[in-house]
């Protein structure tokens, strides 16, 4: 307790307790104190009013009122400093009530001496210093908290109007994009000479390809607003696996590349799933493979992750999905970032290659809301190792094939 002057208030109807309250305070070497004394319970309520003390020192025995009574009062009108309550004998419940009404402490005149009531002075003022620390931090916190709030609120509200100009741009895009498909199309229908079927077999190739990359951005964009929901359909995933191959294996020829699938029994049983977001995944992750493969092979494999799941009313089985390649591979930096929207493991890759980085940080999303994760093993010029899990369910159990 630092020296200063201390402004302490006593209430107490008894003048030699005053006094002798008095000269234990006076006693007291580390601080200076000036003190305030009224005999009654109203002279006591008025002085607290006031606010100009910084401790308060009620005895239990007022008149026809006592100390708790005005302890309690004193609270009701806002009472900011410590209050301490004494009494003339020793009263557990008294103390209890004391206690539980707010009173800093409970001090039994009988033993009162300088050195204690220094105590539980410095005490009490000590526990409402720490208690007004604690409200401001609690204010400070809670300012935080309206202030990330607002932040939130703003950043969701930007989100939404990124997300809605997305979506009508795209759409705006898609409108010309798909006129400019159709009547190239009608162009490679008609007579041509083999430099302008060249020319136009080039123009609805670049259609295509933009057509593709609007699709992506509005595929992020309705994940990012939680809007894409996922379709049940019956499917074997096998056969999933296999119509990949054959959309993508004259690619993987026109590169001299072998694109093969494998796949576990599990994998051809009946399932209820998104058909179309699983072959967006394999599509993108074989096409990718295929793309960064100048040399050796493709593989597809498909095999049971665990044990088949039962839970009330379902039965449901997770695979593991697994597109393997044999080409440029990746460093352990590049993998850290390639999850992430609109980026490619380095910019020589896009001057390369091309590509939005938009396919995979779109597979990672769909992965996840079919129940699985993805994941990717790869070395620097060897090749890589893209996984992946999803759950499905079967309304009727089956028996799992051996």
């Amino acid at each position: 307790m630092d020296r200063g002057i201390l402004r302490v208030f006593l209430a107490d109807d008894d003048e030699d307790d005053y006094i002798l309250t008095r000269d234990l305070l006076h006693g007291i070497e580390r601080h200076e104190v000036e003190l305030d004394w009224a005999p009654t319970y109203q002279q006591a309520l008025e002085a607290v009013q006031r606010n100009e003390h910084d401790l308060y020192l009620f005895d239990y025995h007022l008149g026809e009122a006592d100390g708790l009574d005005l302890l309690r009062a004193a609270l009701a009108k806002g009472c900011k400093a410590p209050i301490i309550l004494l009494t003339g004998q020793e009263d557990w419940e008294i103390d209890v009530q004391a206690m539980k009404a707010g009173a800093a402490d409970y001090l039994v005149k009988s033993d009162l001496h300088s050195k204690l009531l220094e105590r539980a002075i410095r005490y009490a003022l000590e526990r409402k210093q720490a208690e007004e620390k604690l409200r401001s931090y609690a204010a400070e916190i809670e300012q935080k908290n309206m202030e990330l709030a607002e932040a939130l609120r703003v950043a969701r509200e930007a989100t939404e109007l990124k997300n809605q100009f997305l979506a009508n741009v795209s759409h705006e895009i898609r409108t010309p994009m798909n006129g400019v498909l159709g009547m190239t199309g009608l162009l490679l229908d008609s007579e041509l000479s083999e430099e302008q079927r060249d020319w136009a077999e080039t123009a609805y190739r670049s259609a295509e390809g933009l057509l593709s990359i609007i699709d992506s951005i509005l595929d992020i964009s309705r994940i990012e607003a939680g809007k894409l929901e996922l379709q049940n359909d019956d499917l074997q995933p096998a056969a999933i696996a296999e119509e990949v191959v054959r959309l993508l294996s004259v690619r993987a020829r026109a590169k001299g590349l072998d694109l093969t699938c494998s796949a576990c029994p599990d994998s051809w049983q009946q399932l209820t799933g998104d058909a179309l977001r699983l072959r967006q995944v394999l599509m993108n992750l074989v096409g990718n493979a295929i793309k960064f493969t100048e040399q050796g092979s493709v593989s597809i494999s498909i095999r049971t992750c665990g044990r088949r799941i039962s839970v009330v009313g379902e039965d449901r089985i997770k695979l593991m999905f697994e597109v393997a390649d044999t080409g440029i591979g990746l460093t352990e930096e590049a993998k850290g970032r390639l999850f992430q929207p609109f980026v490619q493991a380095d910019g020589s890759i896009t001057r390369k290659y091309g590509g939005t980085g938009l396919g995979l940080a779109i597979s990672r999303q769909l992965v996840e809301l079919m129940g699985g994760d993805i994941g990717i093993e790869s070395q620097l010029g060897v090749g890589s190792r893209f996984w992946f899990t999803a759950l499905f369910q079967k309304a009727a159990v089956y028996a799992r094939p051996d």
